[in-house]
């Protein structure tokens, strides 16, 4: 059973982001960092792209808090949580900041267009999560694991 809620999760991961929007799903993704006092501090983000428990992807500007947090401490625990189906995916893992014009490009969505004149805009930056860890509760059942531990025995 533990594989079948995996790859829901991952389903899940990948349809609610950014680009992969699917209509009729209610979500919201929550980043969690250490703040410069060393207390977690949470806050909402939205996925650009996903590709399930492998990586996630955010964008945000490169001096807001989440970066310069990630600077001192790359350990975060990202969670998505889903309305409708009453699901949610905690995921434990290290973030990099990356700033190429390519990655920018690949993870650049319409609503960024807001708050940055696009994808190459120097203050843009993407947040590259990977998870190690999971935590998931989905159609009413716990699941907790290694991510490198369910990589290798499949």
């Amino acid at each position: 059973m533990s594989k079948e809620l995996l790859k829901k999760a991952e389903d899940l991961i990948n349809k609610c982001t950014a680009h992969m929007r699917e209509s009729g799903l209610t979500f919201d993704w929550v980043m969690a960092l250490t703040d410069e006092f060393g207390y977690p501090s949470a806050s909402m983000i939205t996925a650009s792209r996903a590709a399930g428990l492998t990586w996630i992807a955010f964008c945000t500007g490169i001096n807001a808090n989440k970066p310069n947090r990630i600077r001192k401490d790359p350990r975060a625990c990202v969670y998505l949580f889903e309305n409708k189906s009453f699901s949610g995916i905690s995921l434990m893992g290290k973030i990099e900041i990356l700033t190429d014009l390519e990655t920018k490009k690949q993870m650049w969505y319409a609503e960024l267009a807001d708050h940055f004149n696009g994808p190459d805009d120097d203050g843009v930056c993407v947040l590259m999560f990977k998870p190690e860890r999971y935590n998931i509760f989905i159609d009413y059942q716990t699941i907790q694991g290694d991510i490198c531990a369910e990589i290798i025995n499949e």
